[in-house]
């Protein structure tokens, strides 16, 4: 699902540079037909605005203008209207539009309907031959039904190379998105017993570094979560050193948002052994009061990783209530 989504992305980005022959040829035909055929202009201006909607897609996001079918569709309908008015035309060449149309099909729908528009495309090549060899006499020179079948050739040679490597473009998108979520599982699992956690991981930008580096293989990034990472187990146990593991364990308590006489009953102790212990910690952490020794905790990542960022808030506020 994931690389249908990327591969769409990048044929709209693609389908754009296509489609913007369109107009372009409107413009040269207008330049070089004597009659200034007004059903060019026209659809020189309604080409135009079409382009113009896929370059500013935030305006239509509830649209069917921006899915890149449909713009092939209208596409394939310009291209027919175009040649439905200038089949007895012969200063226009009626399937001017036919290889940019045909590149889009390709791209859009895959080859077994690009192979079916090629013979429809044979087929009015014929059409317009007969065309202007019968109502105006015209000597049979097929010079320019060649250069139009062989430039639909290669805008359909195009159009498979372009839908190859959008789809290679997508694998190795998805590819780096899996690496890096499999790298966060990998350091969340191993640093898990030291506290260190899936969400602390995020809180550092861990994430966005791993996506950087599985983006652009950047070793300087590496070495950087590497510090980081290093960092964060020092600074774990640097604290978990200052505290014995009886303070460690109230700590946990206190962080639950327990009152000392929940604590010494727990732990079967006196209440005053407990506040000892409570003002021991503050002592060493530096600290005031509860809420500083929860916070301080979590910095250092001392408390188990079991609360989101919300629920963690809201039992920091509810310690208070105990003191």
């Amino acid at each position: 699902m994931l690389t249908t989504t990327i591969a769409a992305e990048g044929i709209r980005s693609r389908l754009l540079w296509i489609r913007a022959t369109i107009p372009l040829i409107c413009l040269a035909i207008l330049w070089s037909d004597p009659d200034r055929n007004l059903f060019v202009l026209g659809l020189l201006l309604i080409s135009t605005f079409d382009i113009a909607i896929g370059l500013r897609p935030q305006f239509f996001l509830r649209s069917i203008l921006l899915d890149f079918r449909y713009m092939a569709v209208r596409d394939i309908v310009y291209a027919l209207a175009f040649y439905v008015v200038s089949i007895y035309n012969h200063h226009v060449p009626a399937l001017a539009l036919a290889p940019s149309v045909l590149a889009e099909i390709y791209i859009v729908f895959g080859p077994r309907i690009f192979y079916r528009a090629v013979l429809v495309q044979l087929i009015l090549i014929a059409v317009r031959m007969a065309t202007m060899f019968y109502k105006f006499h015209l000597q049979w020179r097929p010079f320019w039904a060649v250069v139009i079948g062989i430039a639909s050739i290669m805008t359909g040679l195009l159009g498979m190379e372009i839908a190859r490597l959008e789809e290679l473009r997508a694998d190795i998108i998805l590819q780096r998105q899996r690496l890096k979520e499999t790298l966060t599982e990998i350091l969340a699992t191993t640093l898990s017993p030291s506290g260190i956690g899936v969400s602390v991981l995020a809180q550092e930008n861990i994430s966005q570094m791993l996506e950087e580096v599985c983006h652009a293989a950047n070793r300087a990034k590496g070495h950087e979560v590497g510090l980081i990472l290093a960092q964060l187990i020092t600074s774990k146990l640097e604290a978990a050193n200052l505290l014995t593991p009886r303070e460690l364990e109230m700590l946990s308590l206190v962080a639950e948002g327990k009152s000392y006489r929940q604590i010494a009953q727990i732990l079967q102790v006196s209440g005053g052994t407990v506040r000892a212990h409570v003002a021991s910690i503050m002592r060493k952490a530096d600290v005031h009061s509860r809420d500083e020794i929860v916070r301080w905790a979590l910095k250092h990542h001392l408390l188990p990783e079991v609360k989101d960022q919300d629920s963690t808030s809201q039992e920091v506020e509810s310690i208070s209530l105990h003191i």
